[in-house]
C-alpha cells in the first residue's frame, strides 16, 4: 500500500472514531434504560443516614459493645464506665503496656542471673592455660519469665486489642 492510501485511511480513521466514541454518561443512562425495561428493581443501596438511623433503633442487628464488656487486664482500673471510650481506652493500653513493661524487666533480671563463671582449661603451644568465662545457664527462672511473657502476649491477643500495645 503505498504512503499515500495510508495517510489518507489515518487521517479518515482519526476523524471517524471520535464521532462514534461514546461517553461514559451516555452508557450509564443506556444501562439504566436496559435495567428500567426489565422491571428487576435494583438492590438497596446503603447511606450513612441508614447507618446512623440503624444504631438508634433497639430492634436494629448494630450492636455497640459495653465498656463493661472489655477486657481488663487487671483490677486496678475502676468498674465504672467512664462517659467516653476514650479515657477508658488509654487506660486500658496504659494497663496492658505496664504488665508488658514488667515482664520484659522480669526477663532481664533473670538473664542477668543466668550467667555464671566458670573455669576452662585450653591450650596454648600445648600448655594448659586456666581461663575464666562467663556462660550462660538457661534457668527455670528463665524459662518462667519467657513463658509467662508468651502467655502474656497470647492473653492480649485473645482479648482482640491491638497488639502495639505488646510491644516497646
Amino acid at each position: 500500500m503505498p504512503w499515500k492510501t495510508r495517510l489518507l485511511v489515518v487521517g479518515v480513521l482519526s476523524v471517524a472514531l471520535p464521532v462514534l466514541a461514546q461517553s461514559l454518561g451516555d452508557v450509564a443512562k443506556r444501562e439504566q434504560e436496559k435495567k428500567a425495561k426489565k422491571g428487576t428493581p435494583a438492590g438497596r443501596s446503603y447511606t450513612d443516614e441508614d447507618l446512623k438511623a440503624g444504631r438508634n433503633r433497639p430492634g436494629s442487628s448494630f450492636t455497640q459493645p459495653e465498656a463493661a464488656a472489655s477486657p481488663s487486664p487487671s483490677g486496678s482500673l475502676s468498674s465504672e464506665a467512664s462517659p467516653s471510650p476514650e479515657p477508658d481506652r488509654y487506660l486500658l493500653e496504659r494497663e496492658w503496656r505496664r504488665r508488658f513493661a514488667e515482664a520484659r524487666a522480669r526477663i532481664a533480671e533473670a538473664d542477668a542471673r543466668a550467667w555464671e563463671d566458670r573455669i576452662e582449661v585450653v591450650f596454648v603451644s600445648g600448655i594448659p592455660v586456666q581461663q575464666r568465662v562467663r556462660v550462660k545457664v538457661e534457668t527455670p527462672e528463665l524459662r518462667a519469665a519467657r513463658q509467662a511473657l508468651d502467655q502474656l502476649e497470647e492473653d492480649l491477643r485473645r482479648a482482640g486489642l491491638p497488639p502495639g500495645w505488646g510491644r516497646e
